[in-house]
């Protein structure tokens, strides 16, 4: 592959991309999702915002590919070759058949291209392995940042300093600040309250399709007829149905259809009766319920726990 004749490249911090696509790129990853590109940029951390347009961030992919030292012939040729293995996620490329050849048709280019978005998000996945290091500050905050809440989106806020309960409120987000990674938010009962809040103190809301909707599972949950988050434990097991509608799916068209908890029965940490002294079952929807703020937050890269487990 080509590489550049003279080199543009300034610090990391001060490197721009031009608009001009390069010539020696015959895929354009402009026709990529923002997402797939984001994966790209994230993973080689190539300097450029996530809030820079498609073209741009496609125009920073292709330069980055230009510049690596890989031979294009068998790059195309082990990417058919994945193909017509089934597209497994085997983290070690097929080998390269004797006879593969880089495709020349028009058609060929464009049915490359096509298929290239999900190469790449393959290819990110399968080599995102831990190797003994955790993941890099920037990483980091690009994960953070592909899974942050949206504008309008109702989510779960702390809103003061200590972990007691009723210090997770429901809340609507007003804007996410990508560089900052902090949300403007309003409460769900005074919307004269503007709050401002790091990363760590907003957790989206479930949408019933999560896999650790279990008996016995330690969650926090909207209190009936209140808009505060308390701790609780999953007391009977849910049960799951075949699906619904787009329209009815708390988690909008991507998760309609798919198996999911409609209602959880829960027991609430410091709800005994009084005259009992039993806890009641109180019923939420699946919605209401999420993980414990150090589950939701939580990364395997953090935990490599190199001893043995105990012995039951």
């Amino acid at each position: 592959m080509a590489k550049p004749t003279s080199s543009t490249t300034k610090g990391k911090s001060s490197r721009k991309y031009a608009q001009r696509y390069p010539r020696g790129v015959s895929v354009d990853f402009r026709t990529l999702s923002t997402s797939t590109q984001l994966a790209y940029i994230g993973h080689y951390g190539i300097p450029i915002s996530a809030e820079a347009p498609p073209s741009e961030l496609g125009v920073a992919v292709a330069q980055h590919f230009e510049t690596a030292d890989v031979n294009e012939e068998q790059a195309i040729g082990g990417f058919l070759a994945r193909l017509e293995a089934g597209g497994n996620d085997d983290p070690h490329p097929p080998p390269q058949p004797n006879n593969a050849a880089a495709p020349s048709s028009t058609g060929g280019m464009k049915a490359l291209s096509a298929a290239a978005d999900q190469h790449l998000a393959d290819y990110v996945r399968s080599t995102s392995h831990f190797g003994g290091q955790a993941l890099s500050p920037t990483r980091r905050k690009w994960k953070r940042r592909k899974f942050a809440a949206n504008q309008g989106d109702q989510v779960a806020a702390k809103v003061t300093r200590t972990d007691e309960n009723g210090s997770w409120i429901l809340a609507y987000v007003l804007r996410f600040y990508p560089e900052s990674e902090t949300y403007d938010v309003q409460d769900e009962d005074d919307t004269s309250k503007l709050i401002r809040l790091p990363w760590n103190h907003v957790m989206r809301l479930s949408t019933g399709t999560e896999g650790w909707f279990e008996k016995g599972a330690r969650v926090m949950a909207i209190f009936p007829e209140t808009t505060s988050f308390y701790r609780a434990i999953i007391s009977k097991q849910p049960t799951w149905t075949s699906g619904t509608s787009a329209e009815e799916s708390a988690g909008g068209v991507g998760n309609a259809h798919k198996p999911r908890v409609k209602e959880v029965i829960l027991k609430f940490e410091d709800d005994e009766d009084q005259e009992s002294g039993k806890t009641p079952h109180r019923r939420v929807p699946s919605r209401y319920v999420i993980p414990l703020p150090r589950q939701y937050f939580y990364e395997d890269e953090d935990d490599v726990d190199l001893t043995a487990p105990n012995a039951v």
